[in-house]
């Protein structure tokens, strides 16, 4: 800093008095520019209602940092310098009231902007004695004896004025523009017939400078932290405080996210839009979730900020190259992205990022057979269904296309009197199938003791090149004596057990789990005509991988 160089029995000069102050105040703005940057900035000013309320509002104690020549006029016996910027401070030692009229015409409102402004006034005028060279025992007054007051104080002020809008139906206002070299610090809004100015009337637009006490700045992280003003989707905007008006290398911005990003990203910080990436590159989608904090480093190599932290959406991440690396979706190939199931016939469509699938199929269950009426001390037998084969098969997605019909095995229909149904063949395409279980056969009035069993198995599963299994065919209904027989249970399938056996002169029972057989029949004296029971349906399951 500056400073005057002043000698032992040195003549005094006005000059070195007032080079001095000058050289400090320089000094001062200097530190204050490195704290607060060298945007227009205030602190305080608060605008709040007047008390007693009224058509005013007052304006309180604060002050205004701006940029501003050293001396724009002559100071003293210094000349002006107009060619050096500094950042001064305009204070507002007291609390001033602006009035806000309401507008004459029914129906209408007016809004008016206030704004403040650095500026030096010259003040504190007086008639002050000059040294008089004729007569030095008698000072002149004033100036070369003019008698003329002159400032005694070049004062630094923070000016404020209400600029008024124009009045316009009730809800169609406008606020007027900040005036050049102006910074607004409130919007009031008042209304024809309006008496007192509340709170409610006084908002502050977005954007105003405010800024508080270092310690303040360094707890709340003002510098670093803003909120996302934008109300557009991959356009983050940012004010921070003091204003960033350029990026540097290493810089880190913490932010509030105001909206969900859906692709790549802007970010505008103060320094300018560039865009917001993660460390993987371009933004995707779900990185950016409404309401969540990021906090981005700028690369100057690259001209982005790259997200490296976050408390909310998706978070990306470089390839994995080592065992222990944590992976990209993307690589993670072969992993188990969707199951889908087939209980009826349908469409099976692949789920997106699919390269492979396992198909798990399923033939419907056959019928157990049903009886005639037998001969006295003779009996009926009807042997129970088979179950449905059972195949399962892996296929890349060239063979699957972009859709495969899936048919779902029919159950085995029994009837009184008649043999059972076979079950029907579950499929999906042309890729694979699995045949379903055979029908029960009738053995009708035999001679105790006799067995009839179902004793065909279904046919092979076609396409199942991971394992397949044909359907079974091992039950079988009992006569031992006129008096003592039953009704075999069917054959279950690997998606579960069949029926029980069935008592005598009891009518078949349905399978219940899917590609099973069902039961057979076995009626002897008194007996009627009887049917078996219903094989069940078939079903198809789709593992889909990346």
């Amino acid at each position: 800093m500056d400073r005057p160089i002043v000698y032992t029995s040195e003549q005094g000069r006005s000059v070195d008095f007032l080079f001095a102050q000058r050289a400090t105040m320089i000094g001062l703005a200097k530190l204050s520019q490195a704290a607060f940057g060298g945007n227009t900035v205030v602190r305080g000013l608060p605008v709040t209602p007047n008390s007693p309320a009224a058509l005013n509002v007052l304006v309180g104690i604060g002050e205004i940092y701006s940029m501003t020549a050293v001396d724009a006029t002559t100071w003293g016996s210094l000349p002006a310098d107009t060619t050096d910027m500094i950042l001064k401070q305009g204070l507002n030692m007291a609390a001033q009231t602006i009035s806000t009229p309401a507008p004459t015409t029914s129906g209408f409102s007016i809004a008016y902007l206030i704004e403040a402004q650095y500026q030096d006034q010259d003040t504190t005028t007086a008639v002050l004695p000059f040294f008089n060279s004729a007569n030095p025992q008698i000072p002149l007054n004033g100036q070369g004896g003019s008698g003329a007051p002159l400032p005694t104080e070049r004062q630094g002020v923070c000016v404020i004025q209400a600029k008024a809008g124009t009045a316009a139906t009730t809800g169609t206002q406008v606020t007027p523009t900040v005036d050049s070299g102006w910074t607004a610090l409130a919007v009031v809004t008042v209304a024809n017939g309006q008496s007192t100015v509340t709170s409610g009337n006084i908002s502050v637009p977005a954007g105003v400078p405010q800024v508080t006490s270092l310690l303040q700045m360094m707890q709340t992280g003002s510098p670093g932290y803003a909120v996302d003003t934008s109300t557009t989707a991959n356009q983050i905007a940012l004010s921070l405080t003091p204003a960033l008006t350029a990026y540097t290398d290493g810089q880190e911005i913490t932010f509030k996210a105001a909206n969900n990003n859906t692709g790549p990203c802007t970010i505008n910080a103060g320094g300018g839009s560039v865009n917001l990436v993660g460390v993987a590159g371009a933004l995707q989608g779900g990185e950016i979730v409404a309401g969540s904090q990021y906090t981005a480093l700028y690369s100057a190599s690259l001209g982005e900020l790259v997200l490296n932290s976050q408390t909310g959406g998706a978070e990306q991440i470089n390839p994995a190259t080592k065992p222990l690396h944590a992976m990209q979706l993307g690589q993670a190939t072969g992993r188990l992205i969707n199951v889908q199931t087939f209980a009826a016939s349908g469409t099976y469509t692949p789920t997106a990022g699919m390269t492979s699938v396992v198909i798990k199929v399923q033939g419907g269950g056959g019928a157990g057979a049903g009886i005639t009426i037998p001969s006295s001390g003779n009996a009926s037998l009807g042997s129970p269904g088979g179950s449905g084969a059972y195949g399962e098969g892996r296929f890349l997605a060239a063979a699957i296309g972009a859709s495969q019909a899936v048919t779902i095995g029919a159950a085995g229909i029994a009837a009184a009197g008649s043999a059972g149904g076979n079950g029907g063949t579950s499929s999906v395409g042309t890729l694979i199938s699995a045949p379903g279980g055979v029908g029960g056969s009738m053995l009708n009035n035999t001679v105790p003791p006799n067995v009839n069993s179902n004793g065909s198995a279904s046919s092979a599963p076609v396409g199942a090149n991971i394992f397949a299994c044909v359907g079974g065919s091992q039950g079988y209904s009992l006569a031992q004596s006129a008096t003592f027989m039953y009704g075999g249970a069917g054959s279950s399938s690997l998606l579960g057990p069949a029926t029980g056996i069935v008592p005598l002169n009891t009518g078949g029972t349905s399978a219940s789990n899917l590609g099973c057989g069902g039961s057979g029949t076995a009626g002897g004296s008194g007996s009627g005509v009887l049917a078996g029971g219903f094989g069940s349906k078939g079903y198809v399951e789709i593992w889909e991988y990346s």
